[in-house]
C-alpha cells in the first residue's frame, strides 16, 4: 500500500491534537463560553475533545484502509467511501461521548450536544475524505507521470542502443565505389582504402555494445574515415586536434563518428573551399568540434537524422545537453566531457 499523508506518523500524531483544540474552541464558541479560553488547558474537556478526534481519525484511517482493498478509486466508489467512513467515525465518537458522560461525569449526554458533537465529526469526516481523495489523485497522476517518463527512457535508450549498433551503409558503398575506382590503377592506394574501411568497420563491431570508449581511440577511428572520405574529395578534409588529454576523455562510440560523417555529406567541399575541422576543449564541460559551414543545396537526410537522434538520446549519458551552435559561416558542436575509469568505460 502506497503511503499516503493519513499513514504518515507525523500527521496522526500531530493532527489529533491540534484538531481536539479547534473542536473544544468552536464547541465554545457555539455555547458562547468563550470566557472559558484563559482556561483552556486546565480544562479536561480539551482532552476529551483530543481523544476523540484521535478515535475519528483513526477510525476513518482503518476504514479506508480496508476499502481500499475492495474499491478502487473511481466516482461512483468514491462516494460510498465517503458515506462509509463518515458513519463509522461519527458512530464511533458518539459512542464514545456517550460513555464518557455517563461513566465519568455521571450523567447521559443531553440530545442537543450529542447532535453538536455528531455533526462537528460528520464534517470532519467529510473534509478528511476529500483531502484523502485528492491526494489519492494526486498520486495516481504523479505514477502516471513517472511511467511516461520511464517509457520515454526506455525508448531513448533503445534508440540509443539502435544508434551504436548500426552500419552506416552509405559510408560501405561510397567506400567501395572508391575502391573500385582504385582497384586497376591504384592498387597501393586501393589496399589502403582497404585497411582503413577495415580498421573503421572493426572499431564499430567491437564497440557496438559498449558504452563509453576512450576519445583517443575515437581519433584514431576518425583517422580511418577520413581517410576514406579523402579519397573522394580529393584530399581537401583537413583535422586539428587541440586536445591534450584525449585519452582522458570518455565518449559514446559512435558519436563523434556521425557528427563528421553527416558534415562531410552535407558540405560542399573542393579545393578552393576545403573542409577543415578543429577539436578542442572550450572548458571544464565541454570539448568542441568547429568547422566552417558551407552547406549543400540537397542535403543528406539520414545523416542528419542519425545527428538529431544523437542529440536528443545523449542525455542518458550525460547531465549536460549535446549541443549545435551556429554562428554566421561557423559551426560549433559541443560534447559534454567525460572522465570515467577505464574500467567503467570497458
Amino acid at each position: 500500500m502506497k503511503r499516503v499523508f493519513i499513514h504518515n506518523p507525523f500527521f496522526r500524531i500531530l493532527a489529533p491534537p491540534v484538531f481536539g483544540v479547534l473542536v473544544y474552541l468552536i464547541i465554545l464558541l457555539i455555547n458562547n463560553n468563550v470566557g472559558q479560553l484563559s482556561t483552556l488547558f486546565s480544562e479536561k474537556e480539551v482532552y476529551v475533545s483530543i481523544v476523540l478526534s484521535l478515535i475519528s481519525f483513526e477510525a476513518m484511517r482503518l476504514t479506508l484502509v480496508l476499502l481500499e482493498k475492495f474499491l478502487p478509486l473511481e466516482r461512483n466508489k468514491a462516494l460510498i467511501q465517503i458515506a462509509v467512513t463518515t458513519i463509522v467515525s461519527t458512530v464511533l465518537v458518539l459512542i464514545a461521548i456517550s460513555q464518557y458522560y455517563s461513566r465519568v461525569i455521571g450523567f447521559d449526554i443531553s440530545s442537543r450536544e450529542l447532535w453538536l458533537f455528531g455533526l462537528i465529526f460528520a464534517f470532519t469526516s467529510i473534509l478528511y475524505n476529500i483531502l484523502h481523495i485528492g491526494n489519492q489523485y494526486l498520486l495516481l497522476e504523479n505514477v502516471q507521470q513517472l511511467e511516461q517518463e520511464q517509457k520515454l527512457k526506455e525508448n531513448l535508450e533503445s534508440e540509443f542502443r539502435s544508434f551504436r549498433q548500426e552500419i552506416n551503409p552509405d559510408l560501405l558503398y561510397d567506400s567501395l565505389e572508391e575502391l573500385i575506382l582504385c582497384l586497376h590503377k591504384k592498387t597501393e592506394t586501393a589496399e589502403e582504402l582497404i585497411d582503413s574501411l577495415a580498421s573503421l568497420y572493426r572499431y564499430q563491431l567491437v564497440h557496438r555494445q559498449t558504452e563509453f570508449v576512450s576519445l583517443t581511440e575515437v581519433l584514431q577511428a576518425i583517422g580511418h574515415l577520413l581517410a576514406l572520405a579523402n579519397q573522394k574529395h580529393s584530399q581537401q578534409i583537413k583535422w586539428s586536434n587541440q586536445l591534450q588529454n584525449a585519452n582522458s576523455i570518455h565518449i559514446v562510440p559512435g558519436a563523434l563518428l556521425t557528427t563528421v560523417d553527416s558534415i562531410i555529406r552535407n558540405t560542399l567541399i573542393s579545393p578552393d573551399s576545403p573542409l577543415v575541422f578543429t577539436l578542442s576543449q572550450e572548458d571544464e564541460d565541454y570539448f568542441v568540434l568547429h568547422h566552417d559551414l558551407n552547406d549543400k543545396l540537397q542535403l543528406h537526410e539520414p545523416s542528419l537524422e542519425a545527428l538529431q537522434r544523437l542529440q536528443r538520446s545523449y542525455s542518458l549519458y550525460s547531465d549536460k545537453p549535446f549541443v549545435q551552435v551556429k554562428a554566421g559561416h561557423e559551426n560549433y558542436i559541443k560534447f559534454p566531457l567525460m572522465y570515467i575509469d577505464q574500467t567503467t568505460a570497458a
